[in-house]
């Protein structure tokens, strides 16, 4: 059986005397069970764990730094967080490293170039853009680029959701700088609205059909 070694960190601040845990189903959410995570430095905590099974689902709990069992016990709001980003990760950090934020959701956007070649230090990136109305999208945000392999770039971006944002479609749209061949395409998405999921969105299949392109060159 594979066990996944993941790095979780949180933000978090709490009052003096309590700690940060993480409570899982496989354990049947028991605060017996529940993990303490350790706090590096302002307010930042960190646990590496293994974890037994691929899917799970688990969320954060402040109680007594000694024993969550004691005093007064807060559990986060919001859905019950998921690994169902976990594939995704695996593939474009060398160590799984989950980044929460307390009571917010992250939604991940990808996309796949398998037309990729590496054979020239002058080779074109795409340029990609993720525009919307929620908070996390005052301003565009630029998508990050991985190198999975010679034949494959992967494009990803994660977006913290507020919990009003979770409960509620957002509206976003997506706007790329690409180079196909030789030619310079410009690609601006029609504006989707999705409602929030635990799993990564193709922004290939769910955004781009149906957008503007304009030959640049």
């Amino acid at each position: 059986m594979k066990v996944f070694k993941i790095l979780f960190t949180l933000n978090k601040q709490v009052n003096y005397g309590e700690g940060v845990f993480i409570a899982f189903n496989f354990t049947n959410w028991d605060l017996r069970e529940a993990i303490r995570m350790e706090c590096q430095k302002n307010d930042y905590w960190t646990k590496e764990i293994e974890i037994p099974c691929l899917y799970f689902e688990y969320k954060y709990v402040i109680g007594q730094y000694e024993n969550i069992l004691e005093n007064r016990i807060t559990w986060e709001k919001g859905p019950n967080r998921s690994s169902e980003n976990l594939k995704l990760l695996e593939m474009c950090q060398s160590k799984i490293h989950f980044k929460d934020v307390w009571e917010k959701r992250a939604l991940i956007f990808y996309l796949i170039d398998r037309k990729q070649k590496i054979k020239s230090g002058n080779n074109h990136k795409h340029d990609i853009l993720l525009f919307g109305q929620v908070k996390a999208l005052n301003s565009p945000v630029k998508f990050t680029d991985c190198l999975l392999n010679q034949k494959r770039q992967l494009y990803f971006l994660n977006l913290q959701l507020e919990i009003e944002e979770v409960t509620n479609p957002i509206e976003v749209q997506i706007y790329m700088h690409a180079q196909i061949k030789e030619r310079l395409i410009e690609i601006i998405s029609k504006s989707v609205k999705l409602n929030y999921r635990n799993q990564p969105i193709n922004i290939c299949e769910d955004i781009l059909p149906e957008s503007k392109c304009c030959l640049l060159k």
